[in-house]
């Protein structure tokens, strides 16, 4: 695990784990996670059944075991393929065993604690594949501090000088009890690291909070730059290579991905549980900052979305080659829109939604130990639950994107309402619009008239010469 701090001597606030913070509590837990290993690793599972091994998942959790906790952790024998003797050995055997014995591992792998990344500080902490999976292994077993099932209630943690840090909830008992398909994706991704090389699992993935200035007027109004090439293409965000890949984020971190979201930021989670772990240690978002999460890899297929979200069998992600720093796999940025904005099409609400795209489309603060990110794929950032007008926001997010000399890689993702973005970017780049023309035509639109007014401003522009 490696902190890189911008400010020198700046001490972050730490996680805490058991074996540090209560040892006599982390010796019970580190006996019966010892024990259900040997049992595991002798096959004592594979004749007592699942509800057996599950019994023992809950006690050590200080659960009371229950259906839903089994059908959950067990669904994915059936979704993989049959139930052989070579499935069961390997989901009633070698895997739980591994978990335990990963999450044994804490002490080693985590001597001082985890270093949270809080606001105001541009910071990074790098984690290789194996601190990862031992944290969601710990998850898995109940045995991190202050793991109370949450449905709706986030923890609070102390920061420096006694204040109270704003973090997500990270909990994993309501999914492996109540969400069977996102339980499937993240025992496979189990499945997948229990049989994974050392290698891998030294590979890093990287978690930096960005902090920027807020942008006022006056920036944009003299932004005298041109508007960078932009492209509106069919598929999948996480499918678009060479490009940072947009997280729609809520101001917390992973949002619902342990809870019972399913739109795009959770989806994205648990098919990369790698990305989850930063829920443990990534306070809340404020308006001019933005998370960048480097080397998470998928490890489930989905289908579906929202209500019909499934879990559709195995992914392999080959990642590409790694940077300097040991990172593969794709560029992240986590951004939170506006949610429920009152009027977001002030003056006051577009400079909001502009600094928080600045700042996503600024990469990763290591970004130079690899290629640039020529690209910024994106979508219609806060347009579903959070009630934002994907024309305003395609727009925000390309003058952001010219900002920083990216182009803009746009999925509307059968969106009909950015069904005429297409042309609308092409009149104005055949217009020779540049950045601060582009802000002047943002200010002064409406619910539902964005493409239109602009179409006409553009035009006006135009006769006049």
């Amino acid at each position: 695990m490696e902190l890189s701090l911008s400010e020198e001597n700046a001490e972050p606030p730490m996680v805490q784990f058991f074996h540090a913070c209560d040892p006599e509590r982390w010796q019970t837990f580190a006996a019966a996670l010892t024990l259900f290993a040997a049992r595991c690793e002798r096959g004592e599972f594979r004749e007592s059944g699942r509800e057996e091994l599950c019994r023992h998942v809950a006690e050590i959790h200080g659960l009371a075991p229950n259906e839903s906790f089994s059908d959950a952790l067990f669904a994915l024998s059936g979704a993989l393929g049959s139930d052989s003797p070579e499935d069961k050995a390997e989901l009633l055997g070698k895997v739980p065993a591994f978990l335990a014995r990963l999450a044994l591992s804490l002490p080693a792998l985590f001597p001082l604690g985890l270093p949270m990344l809080v606001q105001e500080k541009s910071v990074s902490v790098h984690l290789t594949r194996k601190q990862c999976a031992a944290l969601l292994a710990a998850a898995f077993f109940g045995i991190l501090p202050d793991t109370e099932v949450q449905t709706c209630a986030r923890k609070r943690k102390m920061g420096p000088g006694g204040q109270r840090l704003d973090l997500p909830g990270f909990d994993l008992v309501y999914l492996l009890g109540c969400e069977s398909e996102k339980a499937q994706c993240l025992i496979c991704y189990f499945r997948q690291v229990a049989s994974a090389t050392d290698a891998f699992m030294d590979e890093v993935v990287s978690f930096s909070r960005r902090v920027a200035e807020p942008l006022a007027s006056s920036f944009w109004q003299s932004l005298d730059k041109p508007l960078s090439t932009a492209s509106v293409v069919d598929g999948c965000i996480e499918a678009s290579s060479g490009n940072l890949q947009a997280d729609f984020a809520n101001e917390y971190l992973g949002g619902g991905a342990l809870l019972g979201g399913n739109v795009q930021e959770e989806i994205r989670f648990i098919v990369c549980p790698e990305c989850t772990v930063g829920m443990l240690f990534c306070e809340c978002m404020l308006d001019h900052e933005a998370i960048f999460i480097v080397g998470s890899l998928q490890y489930s297929r989905y289908a579906g979305y929202g209500g019909s979200f499934r879990f559709d069998g195995v992914h392999r992600d080959e990642g590409g080659a790694a940077d300097s720093l040991n990172r593969r796999g794709p560029h992240i940025v986590a951004f939170d829109a506006l949610c429920f904005p009152s009027n977001q099409y002030s003056e006051e609400q577009i400079l909001r939604e502009l600094t928080k795209a600045y700042v996503a489309c600024l990469g990763d603060i290591e970004e130079s130990s690899g290629p640039r990110c020529e690209g910024f794929a994106t979508g219609n950032w806060g347009c579903g639950v959070f009630g934002g007008d994907p024309q305003l926001k395609s727009l925000i997010q390309w003058l952001a994107v010219s900002a920083v000399d990216r182009r803009l890689v746009y999925f509307p993702f059968g969106d009909a309402r950015v069904d005429d973005l297409p042309g609308v970017i092409q009149l104005i780049q055949d217009s020779g619009m540049r950045c601060r023309d582009l802000f002047e035509v943002l200010l002064g639109n409406s619910k539902r008239n964005v493409f239109a007014r602009v179409v006409e401003l553009v035009r006006a522009r135009a006769r006049r010469g």
